[in-house]
Formats: C-alpha cells, sequence, structure tokens
C-alpha cells in the first residue's frame, strides 16, 4: 500500500525517533511506499526568539527541496504554510496547502489512492477532504500542553477524531475520549526496536562518557513534563548514584546541572542508546503527574525493560499496566525509596534477560502488522 503521513518534521527524529518515525519505516520496511509531510503550525512561531528564527529558516531550506529520498521507500515534503494556528481562515488555507502538495507528490511517485495516517490535529480540513482513506493516530493530549492553546486544540482534535474512518490510540485516557466523539477507535499502544535494545545484554565496555558508579538512567525530552524537583531530591537522596540524563532539554536545566551527581549528556544516537542502558542498574520515567502525563504511553519505558533494565516510574496509569521489572510509586517518597531498593540489589544477568524477554512480542513490527490489518478489514 501508499501511505502519506502528517507528522512533526522529518529530521527531528533521526537521532531518535519517535513513534511516528518508528511507523514509517516498519512500513517502509514491510514493503510499503510513504510519502512523509513536515507539519507545523502547533503554535506563533516568536521572531524575537532566536531559536525560532533558526527552525523558519530551516523550513524555507526544506521546502526548496522538493520531494526528498530520505530513506529506502520513504520521501518527505515540507510544504510552507503560515504558522498562526488560531485563525480558522489560515487553518483552511493551510489545509488546502498540505492537500495540493500532497496530491502533486503522490501522484509524482507514482502512488495509488495512498492512506492518510494523521499525527497532528492542525489541519482537520485537509483530513476530512483526503479522497482515501484516513486515519487519525492520536498520541497525545494535544490541549494538555502549556504551549498550545487549550480550547483550540480539544476542538481541533474531536474535528480529526469525527472526520477518521478509523482513530487510532496509544492509551485508555485517548482511548476513552475518542470513542466519547463516537469515532470507529482502535488502541494499539507503542512498540519496542526489540533486537536492537536487547544488545544491552550482551554489551561489556562502558561508554567513555557516562561517569563511573552505580547509574541511574534517563533517555527521552527533558520538557515540561520532566520533574527537575523529583530529580534534585532523588540525586540528593543518593549521592553515591550517578544520575545520567540522556536526550534533548527545551526548558531551563540550570537546576539540574547543579547538582554535582547529575550528569546531562544531551542526545545520543538511537544507536548507541543500548551502551548506556547495559551500566544502568535502574531506568526511570520521573514525569509529573497531570493531565498531559496521564494520556502518556511511554516509549522509554519498553525500550528500557528490552534492554534488561529495571524501570521506576512516578504513578503514570499506562506506566501501571507493566509489572514485570517496573515499580510505579505513589509519590516523590516511594520514588526515592524505589530507586534506592534498585541500586542496592542489581539485578543478576538471568533476571535482566527474562525482563527482556518479557517485551519481545511487542515489536514495531506487530503493532504495524495490526494497523495494516485494521486498515485492510482484516480485524
Amino acid at each position: 500500500m501508499d501511505f502519506v503521513i502528517l507528522a512533526n518534521a522529518w529530521q527531528d527524529g533521526l537521532r531518535n525517533p519517535t513513534s511516528k518515525h518508528h511507523v514509517a519505516e516498519e512500513l517502509a520496511r514491510q514493503g510499503h511506499r510513504v510519502l512523509w509531510i513536515n507539519g507545523a503550525g502547533m503554535r506563533t512561531p516568536s521572531v524575537a526568539a532566536g531559536q525560532d528564527r533558526s527552525r523558519i529558516l530551516v523550513k524555507l531550506k526544506q521546502a526548496a527541496s522538493g520531494v526528498q529520498a530520505v530513506a529506502p521507500g520513504i520521501h518527505v515534503i515540507a510544504p510552507l504554510i503560515v504558522p498562526l494556528p488560531g485563525r480558522a481562515a489560515v487553518r483552511r488555507l493551510n489545509a488546502f496547502i498540505y492537500g495540493t502538495c500532497a496530491r502533486f507528490a503522490a501522484r509524482r511517485l507514482g502512488f495509488a489512492e495512498p492512506v492518510l495516517v494523521n499525527f497532528l490535529p492542525m489541519v482537520p480540513a485537509f483530513q476530512r477532504r483526503w479522497p482515501w482513506r484516513r486515519i487519525y493516530y492520536c498520541v497525545d493530549r494535544w490541549d494538555a500542553f502549556d504551549t498550545y492553546d487549550t480550547d483550540l486544540m480539544l476542538h481541533l482534535d474531536e474535528a480529526c477524531c469525527r472526520s477518521a474512518d478509523l482513530v487510532v490510540t496509544t492509551s485508555l485516557m485517548l482511548t476513552d475520549r475518542a470513542r466519547s466523539y463516537g469515532a470507529r477507535v482502535e488502541e494499539i499502544l507503542h512498540g519496542v526496536n526489540h533486537p536492537h535494545f536487547a544488545r544491552a545484554l550482551e554489551v561489556a565496555e562502558r561508554p567513555d562518557d557516562m561517569p563511573p558508579g552505580p547509574a541511574v538512567g534517563f533517555i527521552g525530552l527533558i520538557s515540561e513534563w520532566v520533574d527537575q524537583a523529583l530529580l534534585v531530591r532523588m540525586a540528593r537522596a543518593h549521592p553515591e548514584a550517578a544520575v545520567v540524563l540522556i536526550g534533548k532539554a527545551d526548558v531551563d536545566t540550570a537546576a539540574l546541572a547543579a547538582e554535582p551527581n547529575i550528569h546531562l549528556l544531551g542526545p545520543r544516537p538511537f544507536a548507541r542508546l543500548p551502551e548506556y542502558l547495559a551500566h544502568c542498574r535502574v531506568g526511570i520515567i520521573p514525569f509529573v503527574v497531570n493531565e498531559l502525563t496521564r494520556a502518556v504511553n511511554p516509549i522509554k519505558l519498553r525500550e528500557m525493560l528490552a534492554a534488561g533494565c529495571p524501570v521506576v516510574s512516578t504513578a503514570l496509569p499506562e506506566v501501571g499496566r507493566y509489572t514485570e521489572g517496573v515499580d510505579v510509586a505513589a509519590d516523590a517518597d516511594g520514588f526515592v525509596a524505589r530507586v534506592g531498593e534498585r541500586l542496592q540489589a542489581p539485578l543478576a544477568d538471568d533476571r535482566r534477560r527474562a525482563l527482556s524477554a518479557a517485551v519481545a512480542g511487542e515489536t514495531w513490527e506487530r503493532k504495524v502488522g495490526r494497523l495494516l490489518a485494521l486498515i485492510v478489514g482484516q480485524a
């Protein structure tokens, strides 16, 4: 089959793929063709912000590049749209731009009746007017982000749910909400590249940039949902531990950097993540518990488990669906205590292997297989 995917910028997931990238790559691996549309316009940029100015220049360059082959079976386009999401007329214009560019590129690539997989709620008119099958793949509570307009995102998310032939969700909260709109909904939890992360079971050498000592590991974007106060408290309670944070930060991390045993390593290539997890006694999901994170199904949970690394998390409902090797703490005291217990009692090799084996069936291959079956009406 042929697919058109509207999601965040393709290049944003080159170092650490998002769920959207995993889905696209798995579709291509299974022989399907993918046209990826770099989506934008979730918020109004600030010309005064240097980062936003840089992003504007990057988008102009990408748009001028036309249809680009970025991987076997995957092409990318980056239409220029107007980043004023609060204006209905602008959203209609952007929907027209996306639709025109997508159909033109699909014809150029020889696509036949491509399935639309929409990961972004910003242009429901684009989805509604798509002439073939339409899937709204809902992975977040868009209205719960601090940086987005709550009422607007509620409205757009509902519109996408109502106009889709199928809504795919990744958590129970998202499933219940989509069904309240009368949509046809199927829940497909995130997957894991199990063979890749299971390499951690064979890794011996510690990465040169990983500090010595028993390690507590976090892998992911350090953003508004990461509880920095909890991380500081945990680091101070366990000064013998090296708290290793791997990932880009889009918030101020001065409070973390001030702690001597918190190590902000920044992003590391996806290919190298098993090397770091191999030397972590425990992995952590230190998220603030709120409306945003209650709907989150953390990809890193399964990646850490696949690496044989036990996990301590704050009380996220989706993490609570796992029991093997996962400790869910009801409060900060419990979180700090559970981390301490894991530090004091590292898993033996056979227990790490059993932990990895427990998620061996949750591969992206199976998740995408389920999606394909739903599309062709076999499930």
